[in-house]
Order: C-alpha cells, then sequence, then structure tokens
C-alpha cells in the first residue's frame, strides 16, 4: 500500500514539469534578454559569418505544457536558443533548424513542442 501510494505521489509529482529544460522568459531580466536577442541566428542554407569558433552544439524546446500556455512557436524556440548560446558565451548559432512536435507527451510532458537545433558560435 505504501509502495503505491508513493508511485502515485511520485507520478503526481513528476507530471507538473515538462521533461526539456525550458527557461521562463518572464524571469530573465531585462539586460539579458536584450543581450540574447542579440545573438545572431543562421538557418541551414543562410550563409554563415566568414571566421567564427564552434563552441558546441544547442538545442532549445518551446513547450505548451499546461493547457493555459500559449501555443508552442519557433519564436519562442529560438528565443530560448539564444538564451542557452548567450550562456555558452556564443555571439552567434548557426545552422538552425526546426523540428515540430505537435503531440509528444511521453518524451516532453509539453501538449506540443518546437525544437530548434544549431551550433552555438563566437
Amino acid at each position: 500500500m505504501k509502495k503505491g501510494l508513493f508511485l502515485l505521489l511520485t507520478l503526481a509529482l513528476s507530471a507538473c514539469s515538462p521533461f526539456v529544460e525550458v527557461t521562463d522568459l518572464n524571469d530573465l531580466n531585462p539586460e539579458t534578454l536584450n543581450r540574447a536577442l542579440r545573438v545572431k541566428t543562421f538557418v541551414i542554407g543562410q550563409p554563415t559569418p566568414a571566421h567564427y569558433t564552434a563552441i558546441a552544439p544547442v538545442t532549445a524546446f518551446s513547450c505548451k505544457h499546461l493547457m493555459t500556455d500559449p501555443p508552442a512557436s519557433k519564436g519562442n524556440a529560438l528565443l530560448q536558443l539564444q538564451v542557452k548560446a548567450l550562456e555558452l558565451g556564443a555571439s552567434a548559432v548557426v545552422n538552425v533548424s526546426f523540428d515540430t512536435r505537435d503531440t509528444d507527451t511521453f518524451g516532453t510532458n509539453c501538449w506540443e513542442t518546437v525544437q530548434a537545433s544549431g551550433v552555438a558560435v563566437r
């Protein structure tokens, strides 16, 4: 009985947040948000800066977790990507691509997601 209650409680608590890292952009201070917006992005196929040093691959998600959340969007996923790149010290993200997942509740615990991926560079 105790194991069943523990399992139920664990499942209930794990359903309280997305399984993917999502930054609450409302919690960012305005200076950090402005700096993130200045991180340039280049989608796959778009000409990239001539000289850059790759820092690391970076991935970010836009997640509609609760029914009351706004829909997941490419714009939000891109801003999430810019924030992560800024945290790595990047000035740009190259080879940006998007993956839209309408209903992926098992892998992300979101009603819908948009994943943005690229390579953080300076």
